[in-house]
């Protein structure tokens, strides 16, 4: 069946959601050297910067998840192999601020929305991204940002559970090894998400820019 873009983008129910594009997971001194290096090798933050301008002319919303754990521990468990490795990263106030900012190509602009996820594996568990989403009258997320290893096909599948309809596109998200992400995509959300690219998605919001 023919996908109608133009309701599926409609910009008015449209939530662009940024996920993990910080500087303690893509940023220098990252533990995810290889996930930041594909990354910034395959030209993802420009093309996500024009992806965020387009939306914003729109009139999408701009949404950043950044993980942002609690500097005094409360909560923050360690049971993945992951998590007790990354735990580590930020045990000062002053690491945990520099771990959770959005890197500096992608910066927040007036009028976007920061809900960081203190707990869990998933931009939407016990943050208050759905209600957010819901007051803002979104009905599709168009899921951008790091990874397609764990953090994307979480928020997908958290997303289409709550009655959301997903959009990723495919070169503004990322994954190591890149050969992974791309079968992640073709074998897994494709049958949970309307997979595209940031420039068609562009040509759907073009008549859509307000004056």
């Amino acid at each position: 069946m023919a996908v109608d873009w133009q309701d599926l983008l409609r910009p008015s129910q449209t939530a662009l959601l940024v996920i993990e594009m910080q500087e303690g997971v893509i940023g220098q001194g990252t533990f995810f050297r290889g996930l930041a290096d594909a990354v910034r090798d395959g030209g993802l933050l420009p093309r996500l910067d024009a992806l965020l301008a387009s939306a914003r002319r729109a009139g999408a919303k701009v949404v950043y998840c950044p993980a942002d754990r609690r500097a005094d521990g409360l909560g923050n468990l360690r049971n993945t192999p992951l998590t007790a490795k990354v735990g580590a990263s930020h045990a000062s106030p002053e690491a945990k601020a520099r771990h959770a900012a959005i890197v500096s190509e992608i910066a927040p602009q007036p009028g976007d929305a920061i809900v960081p996820n203190a707990y869990g594996m998933t931009c939407f568990h016990e943050s208050g991204l759905d209600t957010i989403l819901r007051g803002l009258g979104a009905k599709t997320v168009v899921l951008t940002g790091v990874s397609l290893n764990i953090a994307i096909p979480g928020a997908t599948l958290d997303a289409v559970n709550r009655g959301y309809r997903v959009v990723i596109p495919a070169d503004c998200v990322a994954a190591t090894p890149a050969a992974y992400g791309e079968q992640v995509l073709q074998n897994t959300l494709r049958n949970l998400a309307y997979i595209t690219t940031a420039a068609q998605i562009e040509e759907v919001w073009k008549p859509a820019v307000r004056p």
